[in-house]
């Protein structure tokens, strides 16, 4: 009967999950994953069933964090507009500050179309943020800063696709101004047709 782990497991996944981060899959070895975490080979594959499981629930917590923090920027903002104005701010910010991209976004170009598992996840992770902006699209259309005659989904749909592209531009290092345009061309054509929005 293999022994409990006399480790903080949490913290390990925690630690894996920002290693393939910044490494990706293909890039980060068992070898890797042993040293960073300061485990020998056995006790991580006792632990975490090996390199490919490690990675996959490394990529579910980062999954759930990221979709509870944009789900924060969103509904915390007085307004649906001032929360989309919002999350697209902080997340061009996070992207500018570190080259590392979006985990999920990069699992989806490195891993997705050949790993079932990945791509599954990506998915669900994708679908999720389409659902959340298009909840905020509708709110604000409600709201009147958004013409009610605008179709919310496709317009969830487009701001996910804007998200994680920024993320995506972000990895080629980029000056500033280009996620910064990025950001407000996409916020003033979300609300340019309507007479009572503030771009």
């Amino acid at each position: 009967m293999p022994r409990s782990p006399t480790f903080d497991r949490d913290a390990k996944v925690e630690q894996a999950m920002q290693l393939f981060w910044e490494k990706g899959y293909e890039s980060t070895s068992v070898q890797d994953l042993v040293d960073h975490l300061g485990l020998n080979r056995s006790s991580l594959y006792n632990a975490f069933g090996g390199k490919h499981d490690l990675y996959l629930e490394a990529l579910d917590r980062y999954r759930q964090e990221d979709i509870e923090w944009l789900q924060g920027q969103l509904q915390e903002a007085p307004t649906a507009v001032e929360g989309i104005r919002q999350a697209f701010v902080a997340v061009a910010e996070r992207a500018t500050e570190s080259c590392c991209g979006c985990f999920t976004t990069n699992a989806a170009v490195e891993c997705a179309p050949r790993d079932a598992s990945t791509q599954e996840r990506a998915q669900k992770s994708f679908a999720k943020m389409r659902s959340l902006f298009r909840t905020a699209v509708e709110q604000a259309q409600a709201e009147g800063a958004i013409d009610s005659s605008r179709d919310a989904e496709a317009l969830g749909c487009h701001l996910t696709n804007v998200y994680n592209g920024i993320h995506l531009t972000a990895k080629t290092d980029p000056p500033d101004e280009v996620v910064q345009d990025i950001v407000e061309e996409t916020l003033r054509g979300l609300t340019c047709s309507s007479p009572n929005s503030t771009p």
